[in-house]
């Protein structure tokens, strides 16, 4: 059976046509059916009406020429094959038709039969193939439509110029825009009108996105946060590209969008208990480090902003079921301030409520309670926590925070500010403590102070009270007698002066830091030795102003050395010496006295363990060296600050 070829002849130059067809029937088995034409709109109405296998197309005709006369055929015929027809010097034009879409040239000036009619067969051969090819491909990409609408990777493919030529049904969900309001425009352009104000950060996508569109980087990754609205969702989304290097959208990019919100959220958990368990140290350190209870009320509600984001806090205090509040903080104006404090009063119900429950209470929105709203609304309050402040059970307090906006606290605000009321809570009681031990401190401190006026100034004054009398009596009939009685009252008195001048400067201990270091050894150690039974010598080196803590506890070590002596020692001599050395200051205390054992009296002297305490609050040394018979030594080191 003898196969059949349609051909489409265009050609407007009647000799070629003619030795066309009789190249081609001369050399051909197989049966020709050609169809000549001259003008191209002939031929696309043929192509258009007739089945083609190949079209032998002249480029310059009557009513068309060069390139564009194929542009027009593939378009009217995509599934015929074409053979162009050029002039014998016209390679490169051939070559040009074959990068657009022919399947083969051929120079007029070398046509040949048998060449012509292998040149048609290769044509149909490859054209069949390529549309197989075609075909293949069509199938691929509508299997990779298929797959990448079914994605949940948003993704945008952009050619060279930026603009998107295809995005997926991931892109709608995660930005709420339709595909046909994003395809064919600028992706530069989109994203200034519509895409940015979507994220939370909108300058910074902008401006990230902008820069590898300028630089032509594709390798950056980076997270933006999507906002809700009205056809989306909150989200987070993982941005990253890369380019396309070969078909028709080379240079051009596909960006993706990978959903992270399920890994982002975990993060951000992780990160806010983190940062909890941070402020959480933090605020233990800080509320320790001060005993005084006006301070740790302060405090607390400093940092309470640290654990609960609030408008106006207050802390409540809770004694013999009398509720009164001790501290409060809020910027506001006056009739707000006013309003808050009726407030106060008015929600005492959610204090009862947390008494009674011992856990704590949240409301959404005070304004909506009846028995609140009218101070609410004076207050310009709406959302409110409270959470008791229990100390071994029992509660003690309440920590309350407001803010003006509704549904601002939730459970997990509400543990993280019962956790911060737990650290409240000790502090609270450190301070408390501590008040109550400087009451007991100052009692022992009026009660030794007694004690010492009445050993010591008042014995002294009441000696010489009689010596004095003794000598009035003796006036007239024995002078030299009551004058030596006088020297005595003298003596008494001033060293009674003396001892008082110490007593009142236990009443006022900032005062030994007024004065240089050697001017206090020699006015306040005096009357140690004058009622002793030792000399005391001194050698104290010139020393610029210390720390006052340094300088009273190096004069308490003395102090408390000499009393030692005075008691036990049984000393004739005490010398102190303070030798300013470059890099520390030296005290050494040294007597004559009958010395001890250190190994047995150590653990057991208030007073040696009283000069090391003071020691180890300035962070000097203290060394003891004693031996029974042989004295006593005791030296202390403080280094100096380096400068």
């Amino acid at each position: 059976m003898i196969r059949e070829i349609r051909i489409l002849l265009v050609e407007d130059n009647p000799g070629d046509a003619r030795l066309i067809r009789e190249l081609l029937h001369s050399s051909a088995r197989e049966h020709l059916i050609i169809t000549p034409v001259t003008l191209l709109k002939d031929g696309l109405d043929h192509a258009e009406n007739n089945e083609c296998h190949v079209v032998l197309l002249d480029l310059s005709l009557p009513d068309s020429h060069g390139l564009d006369t194929l542009v027009r055929m593939r378009e009217q015929s995509p599934d015929t094959a074409i053979i162009v027809l050029t002039g014998a010097d016209d390679d490169n034009l051939g070559i040009q038709a074959l990068q657009m879409g022919a399947q083969d040239y051929m120079p007029k000036g070398d046509l040949d039969g048998k060449l012509l009619l292998r040149a048609i067969h290769y044509a149909i051969e490859r054209h069949r193939g390529e549309m197989a090819l075609r075909r293949s491909e069509q199938a691929y990409r509508s299997l990779i439509d298929d797959v990448f609408d079914t994605s949940m990777v948003a993704v945008i493919i952009l050619d060279r110029a930026l603009r998107v030529v295809w995005c997926n049904a991931a892109t709608e969900i995660y930005f709420g825009i339709k595909r046909d309001m994003v395809i064919g425009r600028d992706k530069r352009k989109l994203i200034d009108d519509e895409l940015k104000c979507i994220f939370a950060d909108p300058d910074d996508f902008a401006i990230r996105l902008f820069r590898d569109y300028d630089g032509g980087t594709f390798t950056e990754r980076f997270e933006c946060q999507v906002t809700a609205a009205e056809g989306r969702q909150e989200r987070w989304l993982e941005h990253w590209s890369q380019p396309i290097r070969s078909g028709i959208y080379d240079g051009g990019r596909i960006e993706q969008y990978n959903d992270i919100t399920g890994r982002k959220t975990l993060e951000i958990a992780e990160r806010q208990q983190r940062d909890f368990a941070e402020a959480m140290r933090d605020i233990a350190t800080l509320l320790t480090s001060t005993l005084d209870l006006k301070d740790v009320l302060n405090r607390i509600l400093n940092n309470l902003g640290r654990v609960v984001l609030h408008d106006s806090a207050l802390i409540t205090m809770l004694e013999d079921d009398h509720i009164w509040v001790a501290r409060r903080r809020a910027v506001r104006d006056t009739q707000e301030i006013v309003a808050e404090r009726q407030l106060q009063t008015d929600y005492r119900h959610y204090l009862i409520k947390i008494m009674d429950t011992r856990q704590p209470v949240v409301v959404g929105n005070l304004q909506e309670d009846e028995r609140v709203r009218e101070t609410a609304i004076q207050a310009n309050v709406r959302a409110y926590v409270g959470v008791p402040v229990m100390l071994q059970e029992e509660i003690i307090g309440f920590v309350n925070a407001f803010s003006e906006e509704p549904n601002t606290f939730d459970v997990h605000a509400a543990e993280r500010l019962l956790a911060f009321a737990e650290l409240a809570a000790i502090a609270i009681q450190n301070a408390r403590l501590f008040e109550r031990s400087q009451e007991l401190a100052a009692i022992e401190v009026r009660q030794r102070l007694a004690r010492e006026l009445h050993d010591s100034v008042t014995q002294t004054l009441y000696t010489a009270q009689n010596m004095a009398e003794s000598a009035l009596r003796r006036w007239q009939k024995d002078p030299a007698r009551a004058h030596d009685l006088m020297e005595s009252v003298f003596q008494l008195t001033r060293t009674a002066l003396a001892e008082m001048r110490i007593l009142l400067l236990e009443l006022r201990p900032a005062a030994l830091s007024q004065v240089n270091l050697k001017t206090l050894f020699d006015q306040y150690l005096q009357p140690i030795v004058d009622r002793g039974q030792f000399e005391l010598k001194m050698a104290i080196d010139e020393v610029p102003p210390l720390p006052p803590d340094v300088q009273i506890a190096l004069y308490r070590i003395t102090q408390e050395a000499l009393n030692n002596i005075n008691k036990h020692a049984l000393a004739k001599q005490v010398d102190v010496t303070i030798r300013n050395h470059e890099t520390h200051l030296e005290l050494q205390i040294q007597d004559d006295g009958g010395g001890f054992d250190v190994a047995e009296v150590e653990a057991t002297s208030l007073g040696l363990n009283i000069m090391r305490e003071r020691a180890e609050e300035i962070g000097a040394t203290l060394n003891i060296h004693s031996q029974i018979g042989t004295g006593t030594r005791i030296t202390v080191n403080w280094q100096k600050e380096a400068t």
